[in-house]
């Protein structure tokens, strides 16, 4: 099953009708991680099952609500053939408590590669998606979707553009930068918004479904993807293996990326490798050591 951009278009769009329906009525529970699931997590899990995965015919699904449940047959089949990642709601934490700051991932990986992708924030009414060779931007207004091909990448002022942090990385580091500094609780929407030129940098602790949807994007359009903290550089390609992600059934932290995620422009990437801690508790990763830090990049408050 090739990507097909309108079917994967129209299977995202059916999936936010599903999880608006959801909205104000749901209930929602802990997981072992101690993270949120709700009951629009597994139905639009169940519907892109249903549309996507085909494994007599080789094509397979990894989704973060049933993973769990494929087996490791299944699993090593999967990174032999072509197969979706999905992740229902990225920023389930948010959507559950009305928040507008979630979105609806859907990844293609061919041979343990990232090859395509597409990320839909309903409640934004914007989409994005690999077609071909291009990215495009969708855009909901007055009813009907418009769209154009992302050209050049938009870099936002270095000093005021925005800096998306996830909440791991909020409670163990620390920022060093004059930027403002956003924890959204979701990978998709500055993900989404480093394309649309909204943001300056995403630094978060990711697993491998909130990545797959916009990852093959920024990639496609040029942006630095590399693992923090510091030490050698190591940049984060599409390929899904064991030296980039804990993928051995035996890890605590299964499809997590090994260390944290920094996803920016490549003109400021030196600048933001410098400019923050973002220890990992899991590991006993200490992060990026303080005195490696920029000292011109200093907050009001250490001013």
């Amino acid at each position: 099953m090739a990507w097909n951009k309108d079917k994967i278009v129209n299977l995202l769009l059916e999936a936010g009708r599903l999880a608006q329906r959801f909205k104000g009525q749901m209930h929602y529970e802990l997981k072992a991680d101690r993270s949120i699931v709700t009951e629009a997590d597994r139905e639009i899990e169940d519907l892109f099952s249903g549309e996507l995965e085909r494994p007599r015919s080789g094509t397979y699904l990894i989704g973060e609500e049933t993973v769990d449940r494929k087996g490791e047959a299944y699993i090593a089949r999967a990174f032999e053939g072509e197969t979706f990642v999905v992740d229902p709601i990225d920023g389930t934490a948010p959507y559950a408590h009305l928040l507008p700051c979630w979105g609806i991932s859907i990844g293609r990986m061919e041979r343990g590669v990232l090859t395509d992708g597409a990320v839909y924030l309903p409640d934004m009414g914007e989409l994005v998606t690999s077609d071909g060779e291009s990215v495009l931007e969708g855009k909901l207004a007055g009813g009907s979707w418009t769209w154009r091909a992302f050209g050049e990448r938009k870099r936002p002022e270095g000093t005021y553009g925005l800096f998306s942090i996830t909440q791991g990385v909020a409670k163990r580091g620390k920022v060093w930068l004059p930027n403002p500094v956003l924890v959204l609780g979701v990978a998709v929407l500055p993900m989404v918004g480093l394309l649309q030129g909204r943001f300056l940098a995403y630094l978060g602790t990711v697993k491998l479904w909130d990545v797959a949807g916009a990852l093959p994007l920024l990639l496609r359009k040029g942006f630095s993807a590399t693992v923090v903290p510091g030490g050698e550089r190591r940049a984060v390609t599409a390929r899904v293996e064991e030296a980039t992600y804990h993928l051995s059934p035996d890890s605590k932290v299964r499809w997590a990326l090994r260390t944290d995620l920094l996803v920016c422009h490549p003109e400021d990437e030196a600048r933001l490798r410098n400019s923050f801690t973002c220890g990992d508790e899991e590991e006993g990763n200490p992060g990026v050591a303080p005195e490696r830090r920029d000292p011109k990049m200093t907050t009001e408050d250490e001013s």
